[in-house]
């Protein structure tokens, strides 16, 4: 359930095959650690592959990126993959201004992810 429009809020979901971490508000600073955790908490689980929604974020700082990039590298190197679901054109306009949308695994939405299966 998205939180007001400028706190931070994340939703885990076990729902599919894969945990599906739905991310509302602003991912800055204050709640890349939150963020951190959780992923930390995920990938202990070793799944194949985590998604992240970022649709329903309304900012993301430098500190965010390096959060998601930190992830992405983990995934890497265990072997895993991390899959991003796009969010509103001011989040990815911070992937296209460092040049990181062609680094990450960024799909359009869910259906992507199904032809995407991997």
């Amino acid at each position: 359930m998205p939180p007001s429009m400028t706190a931070f809020d994340l939703e885990t979901s076990h729902e599919g095959p894969l945990p599906l971490v739905s991310l509302f508000g602003e991912l800055d600073i204050a709640a890349a650690p939150r963020l951190d955790a959780e992923l930390t908490g995920l990938e202990a689980e070793r799944p194949g592959r985590i998604v992240l929604d970022l649709r329903g974020l309304t900012f993301l700082d430098s500190t965010g990126l390096r959060s998601l990039l930190g992830a992405d590298a983990r995934a890497r190197e265990d072997g895993r993959s991390l899959t991003l679901i796009q969010g509103p054109d001011v989040v990815q306009r911070v992937f296209s201004i460092t040049g990181l949308d062609g680094h990450l695994d960024i799909v359009a939405d869910e259906a992507a992810l199904a032809s995407d299966s991997g």
